[in-house]
């Protein structure tokens, strides 16, 4: 099967599967679902990979259409139907399920395997393990066609890393991005990959020391074409959602590491090469790993000044216009906004300490 069929194929099923929760097709607003229907979920306080939060900004929650894909506070991985209040567990607590990611068709998370970690993928109702040239992986990240992770060549967490893609319907995933240290935290779209390529780092690899520095590299899927963003600084933690937009984070060159505390913001079209991308705003959060995000015609991030409660901020993707404050998502705590097609939730402290999903309309 070739990709322009595979693509058209992936797309008939995203368009049924999204049916069947409420939605008429990715990329349209959801249909029978709203932002009340998820209001409350409680969602899993940590990733498990630390303390508290959720390490380096993945959620704990994913959208597409009216499907909820959440880890439900005792560790197990759900999908809920908005539309109908129906609710499938999609892996047990004894999976370590974490960070999902959903597109289209496609659902896609982290999990332990024999003591290893992997990524899973689910596609018309099947669930597997992606297998390929590397020792464990995870970051998975999902498109309608597609699921792109990070990939370690070996046992050690500090080693060399390489970006890869999977697609429904292939045996294993593929090499897509590779070269000197480490190349992560990708994202995906029905056209581009992106990365943030640590080559340039004095070590080669993330590991949050203060000569950490990366660029940002986009990739087009259909002719591997590359474009990086050497911009003076760092940069890192691309994101693809919003239509022809590349968004990334940057930290200046005297800024000791890449903390998620404090960067700015930018924006790029994702044809071109950089050199117009545009610094829209300094973020600041009292909490670290408060990642943006961006879907559709918009980008939204979190500000949450110290001393201060945390406000949801909206742009459009293509900055014809200032950025507001989301009505009603202000609060002491908003942490993991992820953006759907009809809303963006956030995961928010509630009463005794829980996690809760609140949600506004896009």
């Amino acid at each position: 099967m070739g990709r322009n069929e595979m693509r058209r194929w992936l797309g008939v099923l995203g368009a049924v599967f999204l049916a069947g929760c409420g939605a008429e097709a990715e990329g349209t607003a959801p249909l029978g679902c709203a932002a009340t229907a998820v209001e409350g979920i409680e969602v899993a306080a940590t990733d498990g990979a630390g303390a508290s939060g959720y390490t380096l900004g993945y959620a704990p929650h994913a959208m597409a259409g009216c499907l909820l894909v959440y880890v439900h506070p005792d560790g197990s991985l759900r999908a809920r139907d908005l539309a109908r209040g129906t609710e499938e567990t999609l892996a047990a607590a004894a999976e370590a399920p974490r960070r999902p990611t959903a597109f289209g068709g496609v659902v896609a998370w982290e999990a332990v395997e024999a003591g290893r970690r992997v990524v899973r993928v689910r596609v018309e109702g099947a669930t597997r393990t992606v297998t390929g040239d590397f020792d464990h992986a995870g970051e998975p990240r999902a498109a309608g066609d597609g699921v792109a992770f990070t990939g370690w060549r070996a046992v050690d967490e500090a080693g060399d890393t390489d970006v890869f893609l999977y697609e429904p319907g292939k045996t294993s995933a593929s090499v897509v991005a590779s070269g000197p240290g480490q190349q992560r935290f990708p994202d995906v779209s029905g056209t581009h990959v992106a990365y943030a390529d640590f080559a340039e780092d004095v070590d080669g690899r993330f590991d949050e020391n203060e000569t950490d520095a990366a660029d940002v590299v986009v990739m087009e899927r259909g002719t591997g074409k590359r474009t990086r963003r050497t911009r003076p600084g760092k940069q890192a933690f691309p994101l693809l959602g919003a239509d022809g937009r590349v968004v990334y984070l940057e930290w200046g060159p005297l800024h000791p590491e890449p903390k998620f505390s404090a960067y700015t913001l930018v924006v790029g079209d994702v044809r071109e090469d950089g050199e117009a991308d545009v610094a829209v705003v300094d973020i600041e959060t009292a909490q670290p790993y408060v990642r943006p995000t961006a879907r559709g015609a918009w980008v939204e991030w979190v500000q949450w000044r110290s001393g201060g409660p945390a406000t949801l901020h909206r742009q459009p993707a293509d900055l014809a216009a200032d950025a507001t404050v989301v009505t009603g998502m202000q609060g002491g705590e908003l942490h993991a906004p992820v953006a759907g097609e009809g809303m963006t939730l956030v995961a928010a402290r509630g009463v005794g300490g829980a996690m809760v999903i609140r949600a506004a309309e896009r």
